[in-house]
């Protein structure tokens, strides 16, 4: 979406910015480059990454989140989406039979303030009728860290898109979903 100004972004660049709502990562970028453009462009330009982000991105959960939410599932424990993205993005990346495995859906309209607010993590846990210090959040950015342990859930990182140094803030790092269960199983979890 930034090529037609001039501006190549490596694909770290935007991991790290994962969780905050498009308008502003797309500001913030556009900012830091000194570029200025009318409201009605950059809804425009943002309703242009939507389309190819949903058209580009791989279609369904990885292997490994998909097992983790389904054995989370079948032992009783609530699940919650907590996304910085639209639901027009989220439901049309992940299948239908994904949805609905979540108890909650919490996209980026359903929120004012973006990660690293809490108030994303904060609404998911009102909604799943959870305190926060009884859940936990599994995150790959560094934004989404911040904001999950700012609303005072315990915080495992993962590292499918990050190194381990750029998720410290993380209370656990796993390199993958696969080990999630008998890591959570060790803390005070809500079910």
């Amino acid at each position: 979406m930034f090529r037609p100004f001039g501006i190549e972004l490596p694909p770290e660049r935007l991991h790290r910015e994962e969780g905050r709502k498009s308008e502003m990562i797309a500001e913030g970028i556009l900012q830091e480059f000194g570029i200025v453009i009318p409201e009605p462009e950059l809804t425009d330009l943002l309703n242009k990454k939507r389309a190819l982000y949903r058209s580009a991105s791989p279609k369904g959960m990885r292997r490994d989140s998909l097992r983790a939410v389904k054995d989370l599932k079948a032992l009783g424990f609530k699940i919650g989406l907590v996304s910085g993205s639209a639901l027009e993005n989220v439901t049309g990346i992940l299948e239908p039979a994904e949805t609905a495995l979540f108890d909650v859906l919490i996209t980026a309209e359903e929120y004012k303030h973006g990660k690293p607010d809490p108030e994303p993590y904060l609404t998911g846990c009102d909604r799943l009728g959870i305190s926060p210090e009884n859940g936990a959040a599994v995150e790959n950015a560094p934004l989404g860290i911040t904001s999950a342990k700012a609303a005072g859930l315990y915080v495992v990182g993962v590292t499918t898109t990050l190194e381990a140094s750029e998720l410290s803030e993380a209370d656990a790092l796993l390199p993958d979903l696969t080990c999630l269960i008998e890591l959570l199983q060790t803390i005070n979890i809500t079910r």
